[in-house]
């Protein structure tokens, strides 16, 4: 008997009761009074003795701790108990006899909480565990945690913890009613789709934005930036200007440092408060967040997470402060008539109402200040805040709409036959926005009427189809909005000289050839060529004779690879030379080369959302072959001839060191997890080929796999990673799979896991999880666990010598039956006086030990020996195995062991 441990006691019986009130919980009886299995009438006896002198120590101590309360109630009830059951407490039998009613008792109390659990929270599938030590406590029945836990996963919950939700979006109440006006318009739900306008996969926000497999995906400035440029190209409508209008709010919150998750959390989370506060169920909410795009699960917990609503009706000083609140201090004013005059709140309302309207008078006095300092980015921000204050009041609307906007910001300018410019919009929320771009001869234009018009655009980007070459020109970008004045520039100025375009290059075994477009005022192209480095200026490397539309490069040798510097000249009104960039192309004389038919794609592990790959194909001497992976395949067919450009504008390169092992090549790479294309380019002497591309998609590995060997069957089980819904379990023996099984989630749960039929030779199980997706299956790494055969069973009798003579003889006879074929290092048979059996072989006497046996199947052996002649009655004979592993030894009829 184990002594009373009185810190576990405290931590497992006491700890749980308190906060409990009422009755004691009719829990198990033995966990209360710390009774242990197999105690006899004298252990109990000195257990209840111990326990209860515990609840008097501590009965007697500060009321105010709950400790002390929980053992007078112990007390209590034991008084209680004593006088029903008085002596029977000292019989073990009664105690077995509490035990299994309080099993009935639990098995019922698990019934009744898995209903009410399924009742309240089966709507979102997810319980917090707030809510569930709560529903638990209510239920005032002793469960152990396995039981709660049993109980959960019963009715289908998850036990989650809450998330904290947004009270604000993170912008003004204006820019957000602004905001959320345009994506109506544009017929967009949140601004997740807004900035990522081709997702069609549930996405994440409850910690976090995270689309599961599109690890690149952001909600950030860069994006807002991208979709902008994207948004400029489109062909104008009221659904792109829509757009347009709510990318600048996200831009100006982006440049302010506002998180746009928490903008997008809001978003879905307002939504979802509105539904609460109409009385729709939980399953309703959680169907309407995904329908926004949440990932159920995120929509489960986001509904999980709402506050109640309280319905307390607003009086009418309550209702004046709501719209002061709202910035309608128009309204506001208004309604203060509705507020009667004995209301103790009106003197305060009418005060909160002259300091608003003296606030609005400062902020358009300190937006004039700005506007005329040139600090347009202040005093849109202080119009915004007046407008915050009184968004129901048109004068500070219109001067809002009047407002001259900030200036564009980076202009940039790529000099070329066609010369590109581009900017970024100014930091405004100004709706409607309009550019102009004009240019000047020397220097940029200061007036939006100076100069040439180049372009008058809604976009952030223009083309000068026809720039001055070869001298300095100057460019200047204005803004305005709607029907607003015109912005201070943004300007830059730039002399022109076009680089060569269109640079086409072939190498063969002997030759590099080349040709290149040139703007009609060039007049020359000069070439250098380095060998196996890149050019670190214009003058660097060996001259090389070209016309102005291409060279021919015959002193060359195969296996080097030639860098070559194109850079055109012009000249100026002066007639002073002006040259362009440099260009620098490559190429390496080499053979031809073969598209590559068999590369292979093996995943070897996964490591969180990146895993290692295997990529291997067939050597081609002297051919560089290069891998890239895309989410789509490509539209060529394999033995295509293409350009770099091409590929490169494929997918992502797949980066590793190449590895030559006999007539194959191999490379090992990081990749995300999901699913991808690979297309192998062998790039050759005549171009790059493309090969036959792999669709090949990698998921999480299991995790924990168990397996247990339960006669000729194998339990397995394990751990579901996130995202994978198949299994596919195989058994292998003797090196061949013998069986391979698929397994859903679904499958899983409902049978406890996976059952394979084996036999008695050992094997291997492996596990490889599946993801299904549109292109295919994504595999994970397989994992895998050595099972070990069925133990081999030996069965053995024991006997006297046949023959009258032996019929008093102290001499025995073991015979010991294989069933199958095995080995045995030690076969020890002992002997032991008195009435307990001997279960190892150190509790009786050593009469013999055979070693190294060897079993066929179906073979006996004997083993003859003499009992000792001082060995008293009754006495035990009986046999071990040493090691006791790999064989199972099966005993006799007990009364053939014992004499």
């Amino acid at each position: 008997m184990s002594t009373f441990d009185t810190a576990r006691y405290d931590r497992e019986v006491i700890g749980p009761l308190r906060g409990r009130h009422g009755r004691l919980p009719p829990g198990d009886l033995r966990v209360r009074y710390a009774i242990e299995p197999g105690m006899d009438r004298s252990a109990i006896e000195e257990r209840l003795r111990k326990v209860r002198m515990y609840w008097n120590q501590k009965a007697t101590g500060p009321a105010a701790q709950a400790a002390t309360r929980v053992c007078q109630r112990l007390l209590a009830a034991d008084e209680e108990i004593v006088r029903s059951a008085g002596a029977r407490m000292l019989d073990p039998t009664w105690w077995q006899q509490q035990a299994a009613e309080h099993g009935e008792r639990a098995k019922a109390a698990v019934t009744d909480l898995v209903r009410d659990l399924r009742d309240s929270y089966g709507g979102t599938g997810r319980i917090t565990r707030q809510q569930l030590a709560a529903i638990v406590t209510h239920h005032q029945a002793s469960l152990r945690q396995g039981q709660i836990d049993s109980a959960v996963q019963q009715a289908r919950l998850a036990v989650v913890d809450p998330v904290e939700l947004p009270q604000e979006s993170g912008i003004d109440r204006t820019a957000y009613r602004s905001l959320s006006e345009n994506l109506a318009i544009a017929g967009v739900p949140t601004i997740v789709q807004l900035l990522h306008p081709d997702l069609r996969q549930p996405f994440r926000l409850a910690h976090g934005f995270a689309v599961p497999g599109r690890t690149e995906l952001r909600l950030d400035a860069a994006t807002v930036d991208q979709q902008t440029t994207a948004s400029n190209t489109a062909a104008f409508s009221s659904t792109v200007q829509a757009r347009k209008n709510a990318l600048v709010a996200l831009r100006t919150a982006a440049k302010q440092g506002r998180d746009l998750t928490t903008l997008a959390l809001y978003q879905v989370v307002e939504q979802l408060r509105q539904g609460r506060a109409n009385g729709l169920a939980d399953r309703m909410l959680v169907r309407g967040a995904v329908e926004l795009g949440l990932a159920a699960e995120d929509a489960e917990l986001l509904v999980l997470s709402l506050p109640a609503v309280s319905g307390t009706p607003v009086s009418a000083a309550g209702q004046v402060r709501e719209l002061l609140g709202r910035g309608e201090l128009r309204t506001a004013a208004q309604r203060l008539t509705a507020v009667p005059a004995g209301d103790p709140d009106r003197e305060a309302i009418r005060q909160e109402i002259a300091d608003a309207e003296r606030r609005l008078t400062e902020l358009l006095a300190e937006a004039d200040r700005a506007a005329a300092d040139d600090r347009e980015e202040l005093a849109e921000q202080l119009l915004r805040r007046a407008a915050a204050t009184a968004s129901d009041d048109e004068q500070t609307a219109g001067r809002l709409r009047r407002l001259r906007p900030p200036p564009p910001e980076d202009l940039r300018i790529e000099p070329a036959a066609r010369t590109a410019l581009r900017w970024t919009g100014p930091t405004t929320g100004l709706p409607d926005l309009r550019y102009r771009v004009v240019r000047g001869a020397g220097g940029p234009p200061a007036t939006p009427g100076d100069g040439t018009l180049v372009a008058e655009t809604a976009e952030v980007t223009a083309v000068d189809t026809d720039p001055l070459v070869a001298r300095p020109s100057g460019y200047a970008v204005f803004v305005a909005s709607g029907t607003g004045t015109w912005s201070r520039p943004v300007a830059a100025t730039v002399t022109v000289a076009p680089p060569v375009g269109e640079v086409t290059i072939r190498a063969t075994r002997q030759r590099v050839s080349a040709a290149w477009r040139t703007h009609p005022a060039v007049v020359a192209v000069r070439v250098r060529r380095t060998e196996g480095r890149r050019p670190t200026s214009a003058t660097d490397g060996v001259v090389v004779e070209a016309a102005p539309d291409g060279l021919t490069d015959d002193d060359v040798r195969e296996g080097v690879e030639y860098f070559y510097s194109l850079v055109a000249v012009y000249r100026d009104e002066d007639s002073r030379e002006v040259a362009s960039t440099m260009v620098t192309v490559s190429a390496a004389p080499r053979p031809t080369a073969s598209a590559v038919e068999t590369l292979t794609v093996e995943p070897v592990r996964v490591d969180g959302n990146r895993a290692r790959v295997r990529l291997s194909w067939v050597r081609q001497p002297a051919i560089e072959v290069r891998v890239r992976r895309a989410a789509t395949r490509p539209t060529w067919q394999p033995g295509s001839r293409l350009s770099i450009s091409a590929i490169d504008g494929y997918g992502t390169e797949v980066t590793g060191p190449v590895v030559d092992v006999g007539e194959r090549s191999s490379m090992e790479a990081d990749v995300p997890l999901g699913f991808h294309i690979y297309v192998p380019f062998a790039v050759g002497g005549e171009g790059v080929l493309a090969g036959r591309s792999v669709a090949q998609g990698l998921a999480n590995p299991v995790d924990q796999l168990r397996v247990e060997r339960v006669g000729d069957r194998v339990a397995v089980s394990w751990v579901w990673p996130e995202q994978v819904s198949i299994a596919e379990v195989s058994w292998e023996r003797d090196g061949r799979s013998s069986s391979v099984t698929r397994v859903t989630r679904n499958q899983y749960v409902q049978e406890n896991g996976c059952r394979l039929s084996a036999d008695a030779r050992p094997g291997r199980v492996t596990v490889v999880g599946i993801t299904a997706g549109a292109n295919g299956e994504a595999r994970s790494p397989a994992v895998v666990v050595d099972v070990p055969g069925r133990a081999a069973r030996l069965r053995y009798t024991i006997a006297r010598p046949a023959g009258l003579r032996n019929r008093l003889s102290r001499r025995r006879v073991v015979t010991v039956t294989a069933e199958a074929q095995c080995s045995v290092e030690e076969l020890i048979v002992v002997a032991r006086p008195g009435p307990v059996m001997p279960v190892r072989p150190a509790q009786g006497t050593e009469i013999v030990r055979a070693s190294g046996l060897d079993f066929s199947a179906g073979q006996s052996r004997q083993i003859e020996f003499e009992l000792p002649p001082d060995l008293p009655r009754p006495y035990w004979i009986r046999c071990f195995v040493e090691p006791p592993t790999g064989v199972t030894l099966v005993d006799p009829p007990v009364d053939h062991l014992r004499v």
